[in-house]
């Protein structure tokens, strides 16, 4: 009788997940969270580059409660959420308007990150 051996992957084997969220609806909001907060949850990391409408969910104020737990639970799984800094002054929002943990930058710093994991999604 063969017993099944859990898998492992080979350190070579790029893992973790890359999101775009560039909607300002709250439904692909949670989906976006929920993604990111189940690849932490089995231990790859996760990055969310928000970018157009999609910049209203790293705003610290006026966040739905349910919407703004989920964006909690990720900052403290350690998901890292990036505002695209064009996008930002687009929708004339200031870098004080953004929630403190929110790096500022451009699409090449999430390029740089999305190129190192595994999934890549656009929402």
């Amino acid at each position: 009788m063969r017993t099944a051996k859990a898998a492992t992957k080979p350190a070579s084997v790029r893992s973790g997940l890359a999101l775009i969220l560039s909607k300002n609806c709250p439904e692909t909001a949670r989906t976006a969270f929920s993604l990111a907060l189940a690849a932490t949850a089995v231990g790859d990391s996760a990055g969310l580059f928000c970018t157009q409408g999609g910049l209203s969910w790293l705003v610290a104020e006026g966040l739905d409660p349910q919407l703004a737990e989920l964006r909690s639970l990720c900052l403290s799984e350690g998901v890292l959420l990036i505002a695209c800094a064009d996008s930002l002054r687009a929708a004339s929002i200031t870098p004080k308007d953004l929630l403190a943990e929110v790096e500022l930058a451009g699409v090449a710093r999430f390029y740089v990150y999305a190129r190192e994991v595994s999934v890549s999604l656009y929402l």
